[in-house]
């Protein structure tokens, strides 16, 4: 059988990564990496390897589709380009590794299933937990019930990111981009949202669906100067009445999680951070090990490079990952309007000749104390600064 043909889609950033996986040594056979594809590629970490193995980088997608052909295109692109690159990979007959989120707004989430639908192709979501032997372990002991009826799932991961993290290019922190196409970059919908994601996907009722959330409150903070949140404590309640706990924070002085604990009727399931295994304790006294749910983290890249051989479905697909779009979406309206952190409580420490953390002290902490108690910051009743949002039916409509 033929090799499997791939082309890469936005060289540099986390580009980087999955290029270190496809020009790796030990890499899989079966697979041909044909072009890279990026307007401007100086990024990319491996510009010479292209070079020294003749393969061409196209500017756009339309400049490669005129030239040549892939059987897979990944796409590593700023969320605003997820849905138009994976449209037109679709319609030119690819199947499509598309990096998370699915997509900025539930319109471009279904618009892109429509998509997949009129194609030959198959489109994937790279979160890479929901494609980990763990995850999908633990998945399969919950859709046969041995955990009993889900109940509550906590997740904190709290995330330090100097202001070098938003100067890196032009979208981050932003709500929409300057021809007003949507973005919604946050914590929630970047550089954490693989945990939201898997609090929703471990509850789907198949392997490549998630759960359905009916409603979702959202406590949204900021003290970066950028035009989205980089802050925020979310709850969301599943189709099924499981409720879900999300905290997240880049104005954070230090490294916390992911961790996280999933209470179940007859199982608590906790994980504590790198490293670590995820294990459910059961109430009759047995302890199952599910192992270390980074332990293949492109686990993503070779089932799909796979399942353009084999035809056999993909973990997470569009319809996994929507769920989460219709999360985001829910909770950037929840709130009245993003709050700033105030000034008084917001501090700044240099790292390195030139990078600034912005940070608020004791905000790792307040949202520890959320977490622990199963609660939003407004709910604590001694914060100052916080500002309840409103329940958001996700029925209704944006």
């Amino acid at each position: 059988m033929r090799d499997v043909t791939v082309a890469m889609v936005a060289l540099g950033g986390y580009g980087n990564s999955y290029l270190r996986h496809l020009f790796a040594e030990d890499a899989p056979e079966g697979f041909r990496l044909v072009a890279g594809i990026d307007p401007n590629p100086v990024g990319c970490r491996f510009l010479d390897r292209f070079e020294a193995e003749g393969i061409p980088i196209y500017p756009d997608l339309e400049a490669f589709y005129a030239a040549a052909a892939a059987d897979l295109v990944i796409i590593a692109a700023p969320i605003q380009y997820h849905a138009p690159f994976t449209q037109t990979a679709l319609a030119h007959g690819s199947n499509v590794l598309c990096e998370k989120p699915l997509a900025a707004t539930v319109a471009e989430a279904h618009a892109m299933a429509e998509a997949e639908a009129a194609a030959p192709g198959w489109v994937g979501i790279g979160y890479q937990w929901s494609f980990s032997a763990t995850m999908q372990a633990l998945k399969a002991d919950i859709m046969t019930g041995e955990l009993g009826r889900p109940l509550r799932l906590r997740t904190k991961v709290l995330w330090p990111r100097p202001l070098s993290y938003y100067h890196r290019n032009t979208w981050a922190g932003r709500i929409a981009a300057p021809d007003g196409r949507p973005i919604l970059d946050s914590p929630v919908n970047n550089a954490t949202a693989h945990y939201l994601h898997n609090s929703l996907y471990v509850l789907g009722s198949t392997r490549e669906t998630s759960a359905r959330p009916v409603d979702v409150q959202a406590e949204l903070y900021r003290a970066n100067a950028i035009e989205n949140y980089d802050t925020a404590a979310v709850r969301v309640h599943t189709e099924g009445g499981a409720e879900i706990l999300f905290y997240t924070a880049h104005p954070v002085d230090r490294n916390i999680g992911p961790e996280l604990i999933y209470e179940f009727e007859e199982a608590t399931v906790s994980y504590a951070s790198y490293g670590t295994s995820v294990v459910a304790h059961f109430r009759d006294g047995r302890v199952k090990d599910y192992g270390d749910p980074f332990a293949d983290e492109f686990a993503k890249l070779w089932e799909s490079i796979d399942a353009v051989r084999t035809g056999a479905p993909l973990a997470c697909g569009i319809r996994a990952a929507t769920p989460h779009t219709i999360c985001v979406n829910g909770a950037q309206r929840s709130p009245e309007a993003i709050v700033e952190f105030p000034p008084e409580v917001v501090e700044r420490v240099s790292q390195g000749e030139e990078d600034t953390l912005i940070y608020v002290p004791g905000l790792g902490e307040l949202l520890e104390t959320c977490y622990d108690r199963g609660g939003l910051p407004s709910e604590l009743g001694d914060v100052s600064w916080a500002q309840p949002g409103r329940r958001v039916d996700l029925e209704e409509p944006a």
